[in-house]
């Protein structure tokens, strides 16, 4: 009966109408529509197919008139041997019932009828509008199915041909955050028929939205609200029409084996908005799913160790002590704040080829505890690299440990080998973090890094990547699944309970990412060196995280750095190169200030990467720079540690052709030049309802800024003090006026300060002045 069923099933998912009959029944298909003042969605009758999504009252349709119906959903099915693609649009016309109750919504439901003696695949789609009177939508997916039937993949849901809009802008969360301008460019590929960009939840991608927009004017924008971090995938494709069309494509855990009924277990929610990619943040952050994830964050729960939100520097410094906490205690004591150290290439072991066999330190143990305990008594904190994911496949304790065993399978029972190491070539191979035994030798080892080192911390490098795992005897659902999360979680709690005796620990990871901001205390984004890494134009990094979870989790770093990078004393010495850690060409100094001024900007924990004592006299310039970037922000942690971010004001500034580097310890530097503004803002509202605007310049000449406020959008009073602070300290510039909307404010040369409208004086009566512009005196202007 089963082949029966199946042949059915496979009669009915291939095509039965040609393409032109197919645009023809679209064309003349009945809309139904639901609407409540803020959104209007409208579905074909044929197919189920979205075609409108309106803002109202007076928006335009997201959508474009498209000839052929893009069906609401898709799915991969098979029961083992075979498999086969339904589609809405093959279905046939859905039933369509208008939802009972506010707010208005319907359920959609496609049917199926197998051989005799079957049941029916039964598809249900529900949509409602948001029940908080946002122009958002949710939409919400069921499947009644045979048991032997598997979902292997279902696309869900599907929206069809976003209109052409002058200067178009995507926005992902890739990471950090990325914005493409012209984005319907790169979805038309190499031979203009059209390509798929894909992103992966939860990682590359660190939150589960998206935006599609023109700056200021409409765009449509997509979410999932998804507290626990279902593994999902981001899609647009195109087409040789030039259409751009949208997807989630959801693999169900187990192919939602043995159940008779699968549903979609958390609602997608479709919309439209004005705005840029801040507006985006701003709905995304609203979310059920967002606040709940929100409320983990460590530093929210004032959970970090008391020396993780005090710090002012990081200084990412590999090798030994000597080259790592010396530079890192001749910095402190020149801020004059306290350093905090990532530290690479402490280890036994060859970097990226002799994992997991960490200790003992190069230095020696008791030199090694000795070392950290003196630059603790300076202020000066460290945090060890050790990845969470990869064991070298060379080392003796991959034989001894039998470690294989534990380690990631593909679909074949086979180990995935990895190279990273381009000087040693030396394979190695992801571990299983749903395994008991890799969280324990794991958790094991971080315990003797801090109960036994007597270091402050662990960074778990490679944090967000994830993999699917096949091996039956690890004691986790096969494939795609949350074990890899929820491992992670498992983990954490692990090295924290090993170490209590001593402490709290700080655990630092890799990439940006929402599932684990409750387990890590801070994270590296190196986004902010886009160039350096090589980030590809035409995307350019935007701190679309930050502008969802800031106060939750401390952000930290960059890649900036004064020098060629460094080369392991473990690798081979005849593949070392003779520039390493000598100065890079000055012609690279704006793009060191480029990626500090977004770290400052942004929010995040500043860092300093192979810093040497004698750049303080080789390069005074740039850690002059630095300097005064970090004693400004460490009177600003209100609002550059626990702020909310908020749309900053436009600048208008000269933009400027600049050499950029691409460079790394694997890659050879390969120099090109991009074109930036010469300043950048970001804006951050304190808990205490005052806001600054954050403010740096790489420029070598002055600028004078005009700054548009929107107090209301700021939350500000009508009229408020406002104040500079910088390195010097926190002056008063005078009284800000809503009724005008712009203060002026004069940036000197590579400046950092940010302006701050503060609401202590707004009971104040406000001192009379003409009408007009408002901005520093002349003595204030620096």
């Amino acid at each position: 009966m089963r082949g029966v069923f199946w042949a059915a099933l496979a009669a009915w998912a291939l095509p039965a109408l040609a393409m032109a009959v197919e645009e023809r029944v679209a064309a003349e298909a009945e809309v139904v529509r639901i609407g409540d003042g803020t959104l209007q969605i409208g579905l074909d009758s044929a197919h189920g197919t979205l075609r409108e999504l309106i803002l109202l009252p007076d928006g335009p349709n997201q959508l474009a008139d498209s000839p052929a119906p893009v069906g609401l959903w898709q799915m991969t099915v098979g029961d083992g041997t075979t498999s086969y693609e339904v589609s809405a649009e093959r279905a046939g016309p859905p039933q369509v019932e208008r939802l009972s109750g506010d707010p208005p919504g319907l359920r959609l439901v496609w049917e199926v009828v197998g051989a005799e003696g079957q049941e029916p695949l039964r598809v249900e789609v529900l949509v409602r509008l948001d029940p908080q009177d946002a122009p958002l939508s949710r939409w919400e997916l069921s499947v009644a199915k045979p048991r032997n039937v598997q979902l292997q993949q279902v696309r869900f849901p599907r929206v069809p041909s976003l209109r052409e809009r002058t200067d178009e802008v995507l926005a992902v969360p890739r990471e950090l955050g990325a914005l493409a301008r012209n984005p319907r460019r790169l979805t038309q590929g190499q031979s203009n028929q059209g390509t798929r960009l894909v992103w992966r939840y939860p990682w590359v991608m660190a939150m589960q939205c998206l935006a599609f927009y023109q700056p200021d004017g409409p765009g449509f924008y997509a979410a999932c609200d998804d507290p626990h971090s279902y593994r999902k995938e981001f899609a647009l494709w195109g087409d040789e029409r030039a259409q751009v069309h949208f997807e989630i494509l959801h693999e169900p855990e187990q192919e939602a084996a043995e159940v008779v009924e699968f549903r979609l277990p958390f609602a997608v929610v479709l919309g439209a908005f004005r705005g840029d990619w801040t507006t985006a943040a701003q709905l995304y952050r609203q979310t059920p799913g967002a606040q709940a994830i929100a409320e983990r964050g460590r530093l929210r729960r004032q959970l970090t160790p008391g020396w993780l939100p005090e710090t002012g520097l990081w200084v990412w410094n590999r090798g030994r002590s000597p080259g790592v906490l010396e530079p890192a205690t001749v910095m402190r004591n020149h801020l004059q704040t306290p350093v905090s150290v990532l530290w690479h290439w402490w280890h036994n072991c060859a970097y990226d080829a002799g994992f997991p066999e960490y200790l003992p330190p190069r230095d020696g143990s008791e030199s090694f505890q000795a070392a950290l305990a003196a630059a603790r008594q300076q202020d000066v904190h460290a945090i060890l690299y050790m990845n969470q994911r990869l064991w070298g496949m060379q080392t003796r304790s991959w034989i001894d440990e039998q470690a294989e065993r534990y380690a990631v399978k593909g679909p074949d029972g086979k180990v995935r080998p990895e190279v990273y190491n381009v000087f040693m070539q030396a394979p190695c191979v992801p571990m299983c973090i749903g395994t008991r035994f890799w969280r324990d030798k794991y958790a094991g080892l971080a315990e003797e890094v801090f109960c036994g080192l007597k270091a402050d911390g662990v960074y778990m490098d490679q944090t967000g990547v994830l993999a699917n795992c096949y091996d039956p005897r690890h004691g986790h659902i096969l494939g795609t699944g949350r074990y890899w999360t929820d491992g992670l979680a498992m983990l954490t709690s692990e090295i924290r309970d090993r170490c209590s005796t001593r402490g709290r620990v700080a655990l630092g990871g890799e990439f940006c990412g929402e599932p684990w901001i409750g387990n890590l205390d801070l994270t590296l984004a190196l986004s902010v060196s886009a160039d350096r890494i090589g980030l590809a134009p035409p995307w350019e990094p935007i701190p679309f995280f930050q502008a969802v979870y800031h106060d939750c989790t401390i952000v930290f770093g960059n890649y900036a750095g004064l020098v060629h990078p460094p080369y392991d004393e473990k690798w081979p010495p005849e593949k070392a190169l003779p520039e390493n850690l000598t100065l890079m060409d000055r012609k690279f100094t704006p793009q060191f200030l480029l990626e500090q001024s977004r770290t400052f900007a942004w929010g995040m924990q500043p860092m300093l990467a192979n810093f040497l004592p004698s750049q303080l006299q080789e390069r005074p310039e740039e850690i002059d720079f630095v300097t005064r970037l970090v004693r400004t922000r460490m009177q600003s942690l209100k609002y550059l540690l626990h702020g909310t971010w908020l749309r900053p004001p436009p600048l208008d500034v000269p933009h400027q052709e600049i050499d950029v580097a691409q460079i790394g310890v694997y890659t050879p530097l390969k120099a090109s030049k991009r074109t930036y503004p010469v300043a950048l803002a970001g804006a951050w509202r304190a808990a205490d309802g005052d806001v600054a605007v954050a403010l740096a310049s790489i420029h070598d000449q002055p600028l004078r800024l005009r700054l548009p406020i929107d107090a209301l959008a700021y939350g500000l009073p009508a009229r408020c003090g406002v104040y500079r602070i910088d390195e010097a300290g926190r002056q008063r510039l005078g009284r800000f006026d809503g009724r005008d909307g712009v203060w002026q404010i004069e940036l000197p040369p590579r400046g950092l300060c940010l302006v701050e409208f503060s609401q202590e004086e707004c009971l104040e009566k406000p001192s009379p002045r003409p009408r007009g512009t408002q901005a520093e005196s002349a003595k204030d202007m620096r």
